[in-house]
């Protein structure tokens, strides 16, 4: 089945080298179609983090890329790109990275295995995943909540955002796939 499908990316290792590389890569491979605002945002921290660490902020954003993958194949490829820019497997989840893709979103999929699920559970608790997702497919139904992705980013409106947009980083990598 042919249906739009959204990833989430984001990285705090020099972000803008590693995510441009990162795209370019996927954009040669799959074509990216769409890429949406990027968002500079504060890294989150887990229990064990020292509370005066400070770690590097997050380009966080959303891309589409053209449907007919399945789930476990292209998580694959993701990974794979993920590990030609650095990004060594096993780290905890709120490691820095230097790049790292998940897909959200495979139109109407619903999936649970091997360790991915679809669609992304953090999709409803997380406005750096919702808003991108959202600008990119407003209309597209959450296969979970029954609901427009446009309805779900509407929730972090008006709420306390750390998310700031970053221009410069959304027209480089735009531009990767323009070219």
């Amino acid at each position: 089945m042919n249906r739009p499908v959204l990833i989430a990316f984001g990285a705090n290792i020099a972000p803008e080298e590693n995510l441009a590389a990162g795209i370019a890569r996927l954009h040669a491979e799959v074509g990216v179609r769409a890429i949406s605002t990027v968002y500079r945002t504060p890294a989150l921290i887990d229990a064990a983090t020292p509370h005066d660490a400070r770690l590097p902020d997050f380009l966080n954003g959303a891309l589409c890329i053209e449907g007919g993958w399945e789930p476990l194949g292209l998580r694959e490829l993701l990974k794979k790109i993920e590990r030609e820019q650095g990004r060594e497997p096993g780290q905890p989840g709120w490691a820095p990275r230097p790049l790292d893709f998940d897909i959200a979103l495979m139109g109407e999929t619903r999936f649970d295995q091997e360790g991915l699920t679809i669609p992304d559970p953090d999709i409803p608790k997380r406005d750096f995943l919702a808003m991108p997702l959202a600008e990119l497919a407003p209309e597209l139904i959450h296969p979970l909540l029954g609901e427009p992705l446009a309805q779900v980013a509407a929730r972090f409106t008006g709420q306390a955002s750390t998310m700031r947009p970053d221009p410069t980083a959304t027209a480089r990598l735009r531009a990767i796939i323009s070219l």
